[in-house]
């Protein structure tokens, strides 16, 4: 294998390494990344054999990490360290070097050592069979050499070619014997600490190795004091050690298991700087991450320099792979075979909710009944179909709705997916309406959200350059908030927050948001310029090899444009559903903490439609979007990036709202009059009267 020469995977993402610091737009002391793997998160309970593991493996030439430039037999250690071949040996004076393949082997029998040692032995007998241990192992062995620069950087896989070490690298006895102190100090520390406990510890994993090892070998002190937090009548104690076992989970939440050695030390080196404000702003006990909360709470400014010196660096090593696996299999292809954008028909899902009123209808399954009785008189009848949410009312089983409870405050309404010309779908809608309005007219319920799911795949045709074409849109015409019906909540309750632009956000993640949107919309234009046609177009992926697509995409944006996981909502910390908070989540694509993961794009600013006509509007106008992007795409036309002032929806005058919307639908193909249902409700001053 030529490690010089770039690879992509089956979806075309690069696996290139680090590339030199060249990208002045972003404000950042560390190096830049320059790729995007492909997904493989090794757990630590599979027991996947380890021919799948490493043929999964990936390489990422050019590694370019600062410490890769240090000669490593010309470093010198001053001091006397623990050998297993022999009591002590001066280090200062060995002037022996091995090759990275020696080193390996040296640090492999290391581990192995410690591995067996009698309290590990114990562990391993009273837990149970952990099958990937030496695949974890030879991961764990590449990273500490990845840090020293004899192996290229690349993702948490396995990796069994030669290629993978740097050429003419060499360490010394020196160092090598420096490390295996390390290692030794690492096991020995988790040893002791595993036998104050009663119960014994299942297995020294990966993630505990990795963040023991760099605390041991950048010499991270424990100089933080501890935070005494009460939960009932119960007291906690969030120490600093504690928070270290927090740090990997964080990053693959951050990375979806895509992450690189050096990414993970990026992360690391965060967490030190912001230590003592991690653990004062911890919480116990508590279902999210605490690093996120801490991000969430922002003590000293935090989550400002996480995005300038952790998220920015991470962005830049993706972006450009990001916006490559949109051109490599081009969805252009040529004229004959560029598929019609008006033969894409949606499918699409319903979410109807509604504000509880009345307080005899909070007590859990009274509207449930209600509106489960009264369908039933509407010819509606029990399909035998049940779920976590309750049970299916339909004329058959092809189209069934369901009602459920969202918490205490909403009342909820569920579809099955259809497509716009489903008549058996209309009817059903139509049954719905008369209930809920004979519910409202008795005090029970008034309207809130209509959130809309729209089925990826037939959205976009497994196409990621139409969800970023769609993200283009929706930032630079935030007036569309208010143009679909929610005037009056958005002005009134500030509801902008629940399904918010980049223009709604907080003041220290917004210009990175649009920073990061507009570079990847740079790199798009570019590619456009230099008319990249790609290879023809996606007639040979499958639907699978599509959503991978689709999901690699909206995970990267999800997580460092959108900064969904780090952002503060609502008031609230503890809430990792503030995730969905976007006026077009892509979480549903990848599923997250709380979020099912359906495939889905949740459109979450249109209000709750009053009628069918409303309905049909709504998705008239999505298949209209949709149509437009693609046609765009077709037709090469650029992206346009978001002005850096941009403003929030609620800055916009009621005429300039009603304006803007009527030319809008008029680009998209549509009758503005017949959204009038719509915008005809924006207002100024929601209090005075009509």
């Amino acid at each position: 294998m030529d490690i010089n020469t770039t690879k992509t995977d089956s979806y075309e993402f690069h696996k290139s390494g680090l590339a030199e610091k060249t990208d002045e737009s972003f404000d950042s002391e560390q190096i830049v990344f320059k790729s995007f793997s492909i997904k493989l998160q090794v757990e630590d309970t599979s027991s996947a054999p380890v021919e799948k593991v490493r043929g999964l493996g990936t390489i990422a030439p050019g590694f370019g990490h600062q410490i890769a430039n240090q000669t490593i037999p010309e470093r010198k250690v001053s001091h006397w360290v623990a050998s297993d071949d022999c009591e002590a040996i001066n280090a200062a004076e060995v002037s022996e070097t091995f090759t990275p393949e020696e080193v390996a082997g040296h640090f492999r029998a290391t581990i192995e050592n410690l591995r067996h040692s009698p309290i590990n032995e114990k562990i391993t007998r009273e837990s149970y069979e952990y099958n990937q241990t030496n695949e974890l192992t030879e991961i764990f062995i590449d990273f500490i050499l990845c840090r020293e620069g004899l192996v290229h950087d690349r993702c948490f896989t396995v990796e069994c070619s030669p290629d993978k070490y740097v050429a003419g690298k060499t360490m010394s006895q020196g160092r090598v014997e420096e490390i295996k102190s390390f290692l030794n100090a690492i096991f020995s520390e988790w040893e002791a600490e595993g036998s104050k406990t009663y119960w014994p510890r299942v297995h020294y994993g990966l993630e505990d190795m990795l963040v023991d090892y760099l605390k041991k070998k950048e010499n991270v002190q424990d100089d933080v004091a501890p935070k005494i937090v009460s939960s009932g009548n119960f007291w906690h104690k969030i120490r600093f050690e504690k928070l270290l076992k927090e740090i990997y989970p964080f990053f693959q939440i951050l990375l979806d298991g895509r992450g690189f050695f050096s990414e993970f030390g990026v992360v690391f080196n965060f967490f030190v700087k912001f230590k003592q404000e991690l653990v004062d702003s911890a919480r116990e006990p508590c279902r999210t991450n605490k690093l996120i909360i801490a991000l969430r709470e922002n003590r000293s400014h935090m989550r400002e320099y996480f995005n300038r010196h952790v998220l920015d660096v991470i962005f830049s090593g993706h972006c450009d792979g990001i916006v490559n696996a949109m051109f490599s299999d081009s969805s252009f292809g040529t004229d004959n075979e560029a598929k019609p954008s008006n033969r894409s028909k949606l499918k699409l899902g319903e979410e109807l909710e509604y504000d509880i009123k009345n307080d005899l209808s909070r007590t859990r399954g009274r509207l449930c009944n209600i509106f489960s009785s009264l369908l039933k008189e509407k010819g509606m009848s029990d399909q035998a179909i049940a779920d976590q949410r309750g049970v299916h009312y339909g004329f058959d089983d092809r189209f069934t709705v369901v009602s459920f409870y969202d918490s205490s405050a909403w009342f909820e309404i569920n579809c099955t997916p259809y497509h716009p010309d489903d008549e058996r779908a209309k009817l059903s809608f139509e049954k719905v309406i008369e209930v809920i309005d004979s519910m409202r007219n008795k005090g029970l319920i008034d309207y809130s959200s209509g959130h809309k799911h729209v089925d990826a795949l037939s959205a976009t045709q497994g196409d990621a350059g139409v969800l970023l074409a769609m993200e283009s849109e929706i930032q630079r015409n935030p007036f569309l908030l208010r143009a679909f019906g929610n005037n009056d909540r958005i002005l009134q309750k500030n509801e902008a927050r629940w399904y918010k632009t980049f223009a709604d956000y907080n003041p220290d993640t917004k210009p990175f948001a649009v920073k990061r949107l507009n570079r990847i919309i740079d790199l798009y234009n570019k590619k456009i310029e230099e008319n990249h046609t790609g290879k023809p177009g996606h007639k040979g992926s499958t639907d699978w090899e599509k959503k991978e697509r689709l999901e690699q995409f909206a995970h990267f944006y999800s997580q460092l444009v959108h900064m969904t996981t780090i952002q503060k909502g609502l008031g609230y910390i503890d809430v990792d559903i503030m995730e969905k908070y976007m006026a077009m989540s892509l979480l549903h694509i990848t599923g997250a903490n709380r979020v099912n993961k359906l495939s889905t794009l949740e459109f979450r600013f249109f209000r709750c439609p009053k009628t069918v006509q409303e309905i049909d509007l709504i998705n008239q106008f999505l298949q209209a979007w949709f149509g437009y992007i693609h046609q765009c795409r077709k037709d090469k036309i650029p992206l346009q990036p978001v002005p850096e002032d941009i403003k929030s929806c609620k800055d916009y005058t009621a005429a300039e709202v009603q304006l803007k919307t009527i030319e809008y639908l008029s680009k998209l193909g549509l009758n503005p009059e017949e959204y009038r249902c719509f915008w005809g409700e924006v207002r100024d001053n929601p209090s005075a009267p009509d």
